[in-house]
């Protein structure tokens, strides 16, 4: 350093007591708009709305509003450099205790952090001014630190999304009317939306209107028709997801598994599987499937008990819907052994915030092993039910999707076999259900009042399916035995068989299709027009016209079902389901495959029927139907070609006497059952095997 630079001094410099300076005093508080666009707040008598909202127009006014002492600073978060807050992720998932967000949500006493309502409240004021995210006080050892980036508040400011009044009318839609049961605290939830609609994620509420947009009337409005909305709510979210998927929290846990069931019903499989692996990661990260994770305090306030039991709440969803897809080649990610946490509580404690004495198990955990009582107990919940119906479906699924023959594998007859015990699970569980949860119209009437019908609908319809699909693996045995033409081989497996055991199978299997039609013609004499549903539903309609239409053609298969309810239940099926498959995407392939199957020679369906199947099917399903109930048979060359003259007569003789000799069954395509399993269980992809059905 040269000589002539002047050292610095530390003296003030000489104040000019000659200049008058002005006195600066604080402004009056700007609403959030002025705030976020960092513009002067002028108002009249300092009452609402300002001159700046009052000239952007009428929504610029609604939403002046002027933030109160104590509210989060959300809106202002852009103007504060953003700075990478070191947060841990664990290495050892199996240690006790809660990383960071989770031990905030179930009532740490330094910081806050809601699930669902998408508010955060921070240790610091410094933390709430830049909008980090809190650390959590102490570090146990293990854990390793990992810098994770900052949310960027301007990208999350910057909503993109209808008018509020829109959104919580869509999110409404999304509580009623899809997940009536659910994570989401409802009456918190709506009023977080009214009170400051800026502080719920954007992620989040894309995901939900992703779902519920496509049967929200106002929202189809908007954007012309419901795929047109549904669309427009999945790519936003998309475009979120890059920035979502590394901040590990439950809010983006719920985001990440809404969107997954979004893309599942769009029919976009691949996308729905690794969001749903997002999920299930953030989920593993956060320990939701240890009880531990929700502890609290004896004191623990109703507010801090609704935040724990919407985390417990979103671990078991995911659990639940990772079983209700799961199969042979797609095993659900937690192993019962792993899973200690316990199901969830009735709806009435979770809007008080009321924590339950005493709550239900899933069969296979440790808890259910160590207290069996928790599984069966006749007081457990609603959602308990759904949760273990969801289970039990699951172990159908991944049994009756194996690629190998199901005789090869082992005989169903042997007591100890899978089908046995999976056969008699399903019906000792059925017989313990609590009596307000089993299957009759007048529960359906009584869970319809109270808003969870669709809910009750899962647990009976689900219970249903299962019973069906664990016996529809075995059709093709079932159509061998009952045929009184058979070659050496299959006779010789037919023999082995105890006496009448498929024949107690196949009325079993039609006997639980009837009820399932009876569940579903309930349900939609009560629906309203503009209601939603879940996708399930569309494939129990679908699965239950599969096999009605197959009972029509050969009614040998189940005498104690008339053919012409056969026929009723098969139309009937086809008729909801063209009803029903525009709302999910991912069903139009499944009412495409029931209107091949309910074609009995597969004829190509005439214009009229492509237009109204309901109608067009019907007409040529009755004039080309082989062996019917029908007394007067047309001689035409389609009859004559595969049944002799008279034909239809002696079959329905036949039938009302319980004797006589149907002409031989065609079997019933194996690939035709992958596709229908793996149409629900993949979100469609093996629907490709029916445009090549016979």
């Amino acid at each position: 350093m040269s000589s002539s630079t002047q050292e610095p001094t530390d003296e003030p410099a000489p104040e000019d007591t000659h200049i008058q300076r002005p006195i600066k005093r604080r402004g009056g508080a700007a609403c959030r708009r002025c705030r976020r666009l960092r513009s002067k707040c002028i108002k009249q008598n300092s009452q609402p709305p300002c001159e700046a909202c009052r000239h952007a127009g009428t929504e610029a006014v609604r939403s002046c509003i002027l933030p109160r002492r104590g509210d989060g600073a959300a809106d202002r978060q852009f103007r504060r450099r953003s700075r990478p807050l070191p947060s841990y992720i664990p290495d050892d998932t199996d240690s006790p205790g809660s990383p960071d967000g989770l031990s905030i949500v179930c009532g740490s006493s330094t910081a806050q952090e809601s699930t669902g309502l998408g508010t955060v409240a921070e240790d610091t004021l410094e933390n709430r001014a830049a909008g980090l995210m809190p650390q959590t006080p102490e570090l146990s050892a293990g854990k390793t630190l990992t810098p994770t980036p900052a949310r960027e508040p301007a990208r999350e400011s910057a909503r993109s999304l209808p008018p509020n009044e829109e959104v919580a009318e869509g999110c409404s839609t999304f509580v009623t009317s899809y997940f009536q049961l659910g994570f989401i605290p409802k009456a918190m939830f709506q009023e977080s939306l009214a009170q400051d609609p800026l502080a719920t994620s954007n992620f989040l509420l894309c995901c939900i209107l992703s779902i519920s947009s496509r049967f929200t009337p106002i929202l189809i409005r908007r954007f012309g028709t419901a795929a047109g909305a549904t669309s427009h709510f999945l790519e936003q979210a998309r475009g979120m997801v890059l920035e979502e998927m590394y901040r590990p929290s439950l809010e983006n846990t719920q985001a990440f598994f809404l969107l997954a069931i979004a893309e599942w019903g769009n029919g976009d499989k691949e996308r729905s599987s690794m969001d749903m692996g997002v999920a299930v990661r953030m989920a593993t990260l956060l320990k939701l499937h240890l009880e531990e994770t929700y502890a609290l305090p004896p004191n623990a306030k109703a507010e801090q008990v609704v935040r724990a039991e919407s985390a417990r709440r979103t671990f078991w969803m995911i659990q639940s819907q990772e079983n209700l897809h799961s199969g042979h080649s797609t095993p659900t990610p937690f192993p019962l052994e792993a899973i200690t946490a316990l199901l969830p509580c009735q709806e009435s404690d979770f809007a008080f915030g009321v924590a339950p004495e005493e709550r239900a198990a899933l069969p296979g955990t440790p808890p259910a092993i160590a207290c069996p009582h928790l599984v069966r107990g006749p007081e457990r919940c609603l959602f308990a039910t759904l949760i273990q119906a969801h289970n039990l479906w699951g172990q159908v699924a991944r049994q009756a999707g194996h690629p190998a023959d199901t005789l090869a594998v082992e005989y169903p007859w042997r007591p100890q076999g899978r089908y046995a015990t999976l056969a008699q699970g399903l019906k000792t569980w059925e017989a313990e259900i609590p009596p307000k949860q089993k299957w009759s119209v007048w529960n359906l009437r009584g869970w319809r009042v109270e808003g969870l019908h669709l809910a009750y609908l899962s647990v009976v319809m689900v219970l249903r399916l299962s019973n069906i699909v664990l016996r529809r693996s075995y059709i093709n045995h079932i159509i061998l035995a009952l045929s009184p033409i058979i070659a050496g081989d299959e006779k010789e497996c037919r023999n082995i068989a105890p006496e009448g055991f498929w024949i107690v199978m196949s009325n079993e299997l039609f006997g639980n299709v009837v009820e399932l039609h009876e569940q579903v013609e309930a349900y939609f004499s009560m629906r309203a027009r503009d209601e939603g549903f879940p996708a399930i539903l569309v494939f129990c309609v679908y699965m239950c016209g599969s096999l009605s239409s197959y009972l029509w053609r050969h009614p040998r298969l189940c005498p104690h079902v008339a053919p012409s309810e056969a026929e009723g239940m098969a139309l009937g099926s086809l008729r909801i389901l063209s009803e029903l498959h525009q709302a999910w995407p991912t069903s139009t392939r499944w009412q495409q495959g029931l209107q091949q199957v309910a074609s009995p020679l597969s004829v190509t369906a005439s214009p009229v029927a492509m237009k109204s199947p309901g109608k067009g099917v019907r007409s040529s399903m009755q004039d080309r139907r082989p062996i019917l109930s029908t007394r007067k048979l047309e001689k035409s060359a389609l009859l004559a070609e595969s049944c002799e003259e008279g034909i239809g007569e002696m079959a329905y003789q036949d039938w009302q006497s319980g004797v006589g000799n149907l002409p031989q069954m065609d079997a019933f395509p194996d690939d035709l059952f992958d596709a229908e399993l793996a149409a629900f269980l993949n979100g469609g992809s093996g629907y490709s095997l029916l445009s090549s059905m016979p």
